[in-house]
């Protein structure tokens, strides 16, 4: 069969832009291909930072050619009373191209069998892959020359082969050909193309690496085999390398060992984050005068002379700063936090420091600290943002948290401290929660990111379609996080941030507090279907409880009932059964029948009028403190043995009992006592989302 093979060269995309862009573009003609009833197999993609290349190996030539049935006037309207063909009979023959005696009847309708002749795949393809490539999406687009299309950098060529042929189209000027180039500088000539194979033969020829996998390896062998010490890699930086570069060359460069008096971070980052250079640790494991460069041009002596003093002159910014900041003290830079706007409506960062102070104590007071911890949350929620003011933040933004904690080092404030400073940005710093310090960092970003949402959230700015220009999203999902990842119960969010809220007003801020807890709910609700993405839909939709907000803020609690839900989806029986009182009380609910909804188990037991409706009132009051207790502990097999045990009891009830009894007093006490059931049941999740199969 046809191979197709599709390359888009540009100018260099971002680093961080390439794979999601050739992934996304081989499933966008998959997609197209397999509509169209051509694809015979699954697709190649591969990329650099100039190119993006997608190969299909078996695409069918044509079509098959398809008879479709379609449906014609009603039979009253076909013909008249003589039997023959009406003007609207006629035109249905002529649009269909087919003649009145090839019609077929039934009882309703006139039919025709019309034959549709399969299309060429290149015509097919000459509409899908402009399209395909203009559908790719980016974080930031631009225009260039006189086109409207936007796209991440300008398209400069395309090739675009169909069983060698090419597939004719044009994209804002630029025609489709079977013409490639090499690299920019090595072999910026163009060359000819045939195949998928010859084309990577040809790029390898002519200094271009087309395979990211390759690529990666190449630096990954190289930064281990040049470097004088121990190479500092990191996945993220190493694999932003690999997309930075099309012929991969790694060197080794040297900066002033003077610039060692500069805080490790501080080299670290300067390297690794702003110069995309690899750090060298020497045997002791301290950071050397040293680093690694992933070249993509150019000599090696000419790109060493180059990188060394690019960095030189980012470590002198760096030290001068950090000299000026020598001459204040944290508190100093504390206290100029006041010129600092936070936000329109929410005050200065000054202000925000001590919201967070307060709200990081509260968190260590509800999430089992002693007064020790509890002032380690404190003072650490006071600094946290200290270092916004300080001339290093200034100069190197990404050095946030960092900075600060470096600073509380050299003034000797406690360790667990100067630990959460540096940790407030980065969760995953802490997987294991199981110490002092640990639990500081977490309850600093639980502080944190409940003081945004409480803000924000209070002054009605929720984030809208894709639009989240504060990041909330990213704090709902840290804190659902931090939830899972926090070793013992937490109490549900909602009431954190009605204590956040609580810090604003305090200080003359007005928020809509109740408006901020609804929308914190919603906000949470949509991060779970992209943080269980392992969990059946309909499992996650009933272990939400989405009519119980507080339910829904409580992740701990939420993740528990979908692995609850999840283990009891094989029985049916229970399912179904547990189903039965939810189904009754929804439905009463809407038909606005009263039942007692505080405290149902306070109903007139002599209402009930049944012996089974009686048994399982006593079940439940039985089981009411020993199933709060296994909830509030997250005691996952007490709360199901507790829960299934309502199974009977309720069928007994259901055999024997009518829930909707004719006199009042009994049909108030029954679907109270149901409601009572139910909510034993919620202890699981709501059993009447699930999807039952069959």
């Amino acid at each position: 069969m046809p191979e197709l093979l599709l390359e888009l060269g540009c100018e260099e995309l971002p680093a961080t832009s390439v794979r999601r862009a050739f992934e996304d573009l081989r499933d966008a003609i998959g997609t197209a291909l397999s509509e169209a009833g051509l694809l015979g197999g699954s697709g190649v993609a591969l990329g650099t930072p100039r190119r993006l290349i997608v190969s299909f190996a078996d695409v069918a030539a044509r079509q098959e050619d398809q008879v479709k049935e379609q449906r014609g006037p009603a039979l009253k309207s076909a013909y008249n009373d003589s039997g023959e063909p009406t003007p609207a009979l006629l035109g249905f023959c002529r649009s269909s191209g087919v003649e009145v005696g090839e019609l077929r009847k039934d009882d309703q309708y006139v039919w025709a069998d019309k034959k549709v002749t399969g299309r060429l795949s290149a015509e097919i393809l000459a509409e899908a892959l402009p399209k395909a490539i203009r559908s790719l999406s980016f974080e930031k687009t631009m225009r260039w020359g006189s086109g409207r299309m936007r796209f991440a950098r300008p398209i400069r060529w395309m090739v675009a082969l169909l069983d060698g042929q090419v597939v004719p189209f044009e994209i804002e000027g630029v025609p489709s050909g079977n013409r490639s180039r090499g690299h920019r500088f090595y072999a910026p000539e163009e060359f000819e193309v045939r195949s998928y194979d010859q084309l990577l033969a040809e790029l390898r020829k002519r200094s271009v690496e087309p395979d990211p996998e390759t690529r990666e390896g190449l630096i990954r062998n190289a930064l281990e085999a040049i470097s004088s010490g121990t190479a500092q890699i990191s996945e993220d930086l190493l694999a932003e390398n690999v997309f930075l570069t099309e012929w991969p060359t790694v060197v080794e460069g040297s900066f002033p060992e003077s610039y060692l008096e500069l805080p490790t971070p501080v080299l670290v980052t300067a390297m690794a984050k702003h110069e995309k250079m690899f750090p060298i640790r020497d045997k002791s494991g301290d950071l050397a005068n040293r680093f690694l460069f992933v070249r993509n041009a150019g000599e090696d002596a000419t790109v060493r002379k180059g990188a060394e003093w690019v960095l030189s002159a980012r470590f002198n910014d760096a030290k001068f700063f950090h000299d000026e900041d020598r001459k204040s003290t944290l508190d100093d830079f504390l206290e100029k936090t006041s010129g600092i706007v936070f936000a329109e409506k929410l005050g200065t960062v000054r202000q925000r420091a001590d919201r967070l102070a307060a709200l990081a104590e509260h968190v260590a007071e509800q999430t089992g600290a002693d007064r020790d911890e509890q002032v380690l949350a404190r003072n650490a929620g006071l600094y946290a943002k200290a270092d916004l003011s300080t001339g290093l933040v200034s100069e190197m933004a990404s050095l946030q948290g960092v900075v600060g904690s470096e600073y509380a080092k050299r003034e000797g404030i406690l360790d667990e401290i100067c630990w959460a400073l540096r940790c407030q940005y980065d969760l995953s710093l802490n997987s294991v929660v199981d110490s002092a310090s640990a639990r500081t960092a977490v309850r600093l970003i639980l502080a944190d990111q409940l003081d945004k949402l409480a803000g924000y959230l209070g002054v009605g700015l929720a984030p809208t379609g894709s639009s989240d220009p504060y990041g909330l999203r990213r704090a709902a999902t840290l804190l659902i996080e931090a939830a899972w990842r926090w070793p013992s119960p937490l109490p549900a969010y909602s009431e954190l941030l009605a204590a956040a809220c609580e810090q604003y007003t305090k200080q003359g801020f007005e928020l809509d507090c109740a408006g901020a807890e609804r929308l914190l709910g919603e906000l949470f609700a949509s991060r779970y279907d992209a943080l269980l993405t392992d969990v059946r839909y309909d499992v996650r939709d009933a272990a939400l409880l989405g009519d119980f907000p507080q339910e829904v803020t409580a992740p701990q609690r939420v993740r528990l009932r979908t692995e609850m839900l999840t283990s009891l989806l094989p029985d049916v029986g229970f399912i179904q059964t547990a189903t039965r009182p939810i189904n009754i009380v929804s439905s009463a609910r809407k038909k606005e029948i009263p039942f007692l909804t505080e405290n149902p188990l306070g109903l007139d037991l002599a209402a009930l009028d049944s012996a089974d409706a009686a048994g399982l009132y006593t079940t439940l009051s039985g089981h009411q403190k020993a199933l709060d207790d296994a909830v509030d502990k997250g005691d996952k097999g007490e709360v199901l043995r507790l829960v299934c045990q309502l199974g009977d009891p309720i069928v007994k009830f259901f055999d024997s009992t009518m829930v909707m009894a004719e006199e009042e007093d009994v049909r108030f006490a029954r679907l109270s006592l149901m409601w009572a059931t139910a909510l034993q049941l919620f202890a699981v999740g709501d059993f009447s989302k699930l999807v039952l199969e069959g």
